[in-house]
């Protein structure tokens, strides 16, 4: 279901809620304009060449692998524009609507996918890489370039949020909680578009089959004010407090030092 959104303003219907509640995932089409998006890739694709070229030493890094599939973490601490994208009005309306008032930047990473790269990228839950509670927060996945289906769109289930969460198997290409035969949805999106899901939901993305085009996504992911790890206790900062009581209260970069 695509959400409405003016300008610097997005507003969630109680049916589009619903069908968060019920699917798992809204569609906003065209969030954000292709200037902005210019402006937000340019330090992205940088950091991104960067960690390429040191994977391309290693060959491969975790689930990273050198001419493949790139992840690149903690982009928010490196560029204030970047810290102050993921601030954004937009972003504070789709996660308040969401979440609730409080609302603080979970995890950040880009995600570029290159050109005939063969690898899936399997069905998983976002909580399966590390334990949260609450155990709810919200991926939104940022098409900085066109993700279609030739070049390696994300699919999600719909609905499978609502299981819970549920056993994963570890791989070389990553944590995978299922191999049914249930092909999923797939979620197409324009350069500037994004989905966002509850963090339950599975989802993947298959091989880049294009020759030219690297699939680039930036994923940001946020979660109520004082989430923490389960298993240690830490809350987690990795990223800014960006609203507060329902309003944005983004007060200017902050490097992870001072979080």
């Amino acid at each position: 279901m695509n959400a409405v959104h003016e300008g610097r303003n997005v507003r969630i219907t109680d049916e589009q809620m619903k069908h968060y509640e019920e699917q798992g995932y809204i569609i906003f089409e065209n969030l954000f304009g292709p200037e902005e998006i210019d402006e937000v890739r340019g330090p992205i694709d940088e950091m991104d060449a960067e960690s390429e070229r040191a994977l391309q030493a290693k060959g491969k890094d975790g689930i990273s692998q050198a001419g493949q599939i790139n992840f690149t973490a903690g982009l928010n601490f490196r560029d204030p524009k970047v810290q102050r994208f993921i601030a954004d009005r937009r972003l504070v309306d789709i996660t308040t609507r969401i979440l609730g008032p409080d609302i603080r930047l979970y995890w950040d990473q880009s995600v570029y996918k290159r050109p005939e790269a063969p690898r899936d990228f399997p069905w998983h839950q976002d909580n399966s890489y590390v334990p949260t509670e609450p155990i709810h927060y919200v991926t939104c996945w940022l098409a900085l370039e066109d993700a279609t289906l030739e070049n390696g769109c994300i699919w999600v289930q719909p609905g499978t949020h609502r299981k819970g969460f549920v056993p994963h198997i570890k791989t070389d290409i990553g944590l995978v909680c299922y191999y049914g035969d249930i092909e999923g949805t797939p979620v197409e999106l324009k350069k500037g578009s994004m989905v966002a899901f509850h963090s339950l939901l599975f989802h993947r993305s298959t091989p880049n089959r294009s020759k030219t085009d690297t699939r680039k996504g930036y994923v940001m992911q946020y979660s109520v004010e004082g989430s923490f790890n389960p298993n240690t206790g830490a809350i987690f900062r990795n990223g800014p407090l960006i609203a507060k009581n329902g309003q944005s209260c983004y007060g200017g970069f902050l490097s992870k030092d001072q979080i």
